[in-house]
């Protein structure tokens, strides 16, 4: 969320690259015109004065040397002018509201729709992800609406297959609820837990970094095509709760669901709420 707060805020207070050269051609060809008549005074009474051609040649360098020190100075208040810029940009951002006037303005930082590219099975294959934007809960993501729908509910929204399998296969899901009470430490050792009833092997907790910072619970169900996989990870809600995500296929179904569900949870971002 930090990174999209400031690409957008950079691309908001930057400009075009022709309008600050136009700006900077303007400015110095004013500077240059200040200088030549002062220069012409200096040569004429030079020459009055000393009449050799060794002290034009001096004076002529002198000014060359300073109009190339006042681009150097120029050039040094660019880069100044354009970091001021970028503090006015994050002072304005600062001063943004929270709550749902934030959450709307936040909706012009995520495009409706974006091309996303995935590997399943070694090979890249490029996705089409339709956003989704959860107020209550403070997150969006981005699911392929070519392959997945997502049904929002009460209390979790599920993402899962546009036709239902046929009934011989396990479910595939992806689930997202959030915890507005546990933090994420302490929920991932009560779901590991709880799995230990319902499959045969359970593996230890693992703290990561991607596809979201937080815990992963992984545990299968048999060695067979069709037996049940779920992970699950945990992951803050920047509050003071978490949210779960929950993975639902069957074994055969690695390389392909699997893989899907990892790459829309790298989509998955946290907005800032009115409670921090």
């Amino acid at each position: 969320m930090d990174r999209k707060l400031r690409e957008h805020l950079m691309e908001e207070s930057g400009y075009s690259q022709e309008l600050k050269d136009s700006i900077w051609e303007e400015i110095e060809a004013r500077l240059d015109e200040e200088e030549e008549p002062r220069e012409a005074g200096h040569e004429l009474n030079n020459s009055e004065h000393q009449g050799g051609a060794d002290m034009n040649m001096r004076t002529m360098e002198t000014s060359r040397q300073g109009r190339i020190g006042k681009k150097k100075r120029h050039t040094g208040w660019k880069i100044t002018a354009g970091a001021a810029a970028a503090a006015v940009a994050l002072t304005a951002f600062l001063t943004m509201p929270a709550g749902t006037a934030m959450m709307k303005s936040v909706e012009q930082w995520f495009a409706p729709q974006k091309k996303i590219d995935i590997s399943i099975e070694g090979q890249q294959e490029e996705t089409q992800g339709k956003l989704h934007q959860d107020e209550a809960s403070h997150y969006v993501i981005y699911y392929d609406k070519e392959r997945y729908k997502l049904v929002e509910g009460q209390d979790k929204d599920v993402i899962t297959t546009i036709e239902p399998l046929p009934e011989r296969y396990p479910a595939v899901s992806l689930t997202i609820e959030q915890n507005t009470g546990e933090k994420p430490e302490a929920l991932a050792g009560e779901i590991a837990e709880s799995l230990k009833g319902e499959y045969t092997d359970v593996r230890e907790i693992e703290q990561v970094e991607e596809p979201v910072k937080g815990y992963r619970i992984h545990a299968i169900d048999g060695q067979e095509w069709n037996s049940k996989v779920i992970t699950v990870y945990v992951t803050s809600n920047e509050r003071e709760g978490s949210f779960v995500l929950t993975e639902n296929y069957f074994l055969e179904a690695a390389e392909g669901h699997g893989a899907r569900f990892r790459q829309m949870l790298e989509q998955f971002e946290i907005l800032p709420g009115e409670e921090k």
